[in-house]
């Protein structure tokens, strides 16, 4: 089991980075991952304005859901993981709107 506040700090902080933050303007939605292997749950709220929030919780809706473990999501973001082959192979399992996840494809 890997830290995993560091690596989703590390995805948060992304929307610091002006150009970042403008391409997701406008793109208010609800990001929930959830790891199977901590038994957390972690949103990120990207707001209309282009910035970012984490927090620990669970939400009932969420725009986007990402199941996954924290060595996973640790092994893409270090890119040790190609995130397309993660997805083929489901050790990442991710729901939403096709548009919103090619999106947050940015992000990695």
């Amino acid at each position: 089991m890997t830290d995993i506040l560091p690596y989703l700090e590390r995805i948060r902080a992304r929307f610091d980075e002006p150009e970042m933050r403008a391409s997701f303007r406008g793109f208010a939605r609800t990001l929930q991952f959830i790891f199977t292997d901590l038994s957390r749950n972690f949103t990120l709220n990207i707001a209309e304005d282009g910035n970012a929030a984490l927090a620990e919780q669970t939400v009932p809706q969420p725009d986007i859901k990402v199941s996954t473990t924290s060595n996973t999501l640790a092994a893409i973001l270090d890119r040790n993981l190609n995130p397309v082959h993660a997805y083929v192979t489901r050790k990442i399992k991710a729901t939403g709107k096709m548009e919103d996840l090619l999106k947050l494809q940015k992000l990695l």
